[in-house]
């Protein structure tokens, strides 16, 4: 729809402000995942709590010597699992980046936290999976 008059125009803009300006009035909104309007809530990021390395080389992209790093985009839920992951940057091989992928869904965080209240967030995670000249024999 196309708004013709100047007065109409006006009012659409007052109306659009008015709605932007009540998003700013209601309780903890929120954007990607961080708290707004919080008072002395600084971001506490997450910290990985599992202690096993996920990310091993699949069996196939071993036979034939890949190597590169997927730079995968996690989202971290605030009970500190991954709930959503994709390839932001490629290895190369897409063995490697399937990979990188389902095991990122593996890992276990203490979430982020904005305000002493826990809260999902995105980061990025770089999967580095080494040249053979780097690798241990067996896979």
């Amino acid at each position: 729809m196309r708004i013709r008059s100047r007065r109409s125009r006006a009012a659409a803009s007052a109306a659009l402000m008015l709605g932007v300006a009540g998003c700013a009035d209601t309780v903890n909104p929120t954007v990607g995942g961080l708290r707004l309007g919080v008072e002395n809530a600084p971001l506490k990021p997450p910290v990985r709590t599992d202690t096993l390395h996920p990310f091993e080389y699949p069996a196939a992209a071993w036979s034939y010597g890949a190597s590169g790093t997927t730079v995968l985009k996690i989202l971290i839920s605030e009970r500190g699992t991954v709930d959503s992951a994709f390839v932001l940057q490629s290895s190369g091989d897409r063995a490697l980046d399937s990979a990188a992928i389902a095991n990122s869904r593996l890992l276990e965080w203490e979430p982020a936290e904005q305000g002493g209240e826990p809260i999902p967030i995105w980061g990025r995670l770089p999967v580095i999976y080494p040249t053979p000249e780097d690798r241990p024999d067996d896979p």
